[in-house]
């Protein structure tokens, strides 16, 4: 049986993201302007935000029990990660969630007008990338009976399962450092303060 570790409580995390946001957009340095953010429906919600992850996290350690005892005992150590590399970065490297997530939004869709939605990737590299996506089973090429044949993409079953269960990942990531979202936008700049400023959804 795992144990699951001991985490700050995600209310306390939540609350000081608040305070410190509410400083930052407010230019002061009293305690008194970020305490009044923190009102008992943030401090609720947090705490609603924060049981639901870690309820997640203990049907994750279940699922994988699980699978382990259907599979048998999965290899550790170096080697087995090495090999998981090629993998991530197929699906996680350069282009390829951006590609997957406009497969998310779509039941399907053509060459061009893939690449028209992500600005600045050149054919070759596209091609280069769904035939990598297609190879592990995450997108599916279908060529279109026309004149001239047309190729359209779609997610596959097991592209499906991929963004449904990475996506409580994000979402925690999401919560957890709203910065993340951001990139290099300065904490001070205009979209920055509006989106820390926006509730939790």
């Amino acid at each position: 049986m795992h144990i699951l570790p001991a985490y700050p409580a995600w209310s306390d995390l939540r609350a000081s993201m608040i305070s410190e946001s509410s400083l930052a957009r407010n230019g002061s340095d009293s305690p008194s302007s970020a305490s009044a953010v923190a009102s008992p429906v943030d401090v609720y919600r947090a705490g609603e935000i924060e049981r639901s992850f870690r309820e997640f996290r203990e049907w994750s350690v279940r699922l994988v029990e699980r699978v382990t005892d259907l599979t048998g005992p999965v290899e550790e150590g170096a080697h087995v990660a090495a090999d998981d590399v090629p993998l991530v970065r197929s699906v996680f490297g350069k282009w390829s969630p951006e590609i997957l997530m406009a497969l998310h939004s779509t039941t399907s869709i053509g060459f061009e007008a893939l690449r028209r939605d992500l600005h600045g990737i050149s054919p070759r590299i596209l091609s280069l990338k769904l035939r990598g996506l297609e190879d592990h089973g995450m997108i599916l090429r279908e060529v279109v009976d026309a004149r001239p044949p047309r190729v359209r993409y779609a997610l596959t079953d097991r592209g499906w399962n991929v963004a449904w269960l990475t996506h409580p990942v994000f979402l925690y990531l999401r919560h957890l450092d709203p910065q993340l979202l951001f990139g290099a936008v300065p904490a001070s700049s205009p979209q920055t303060s509006q989106a820390l400023a926006a509730p939790p959804s």
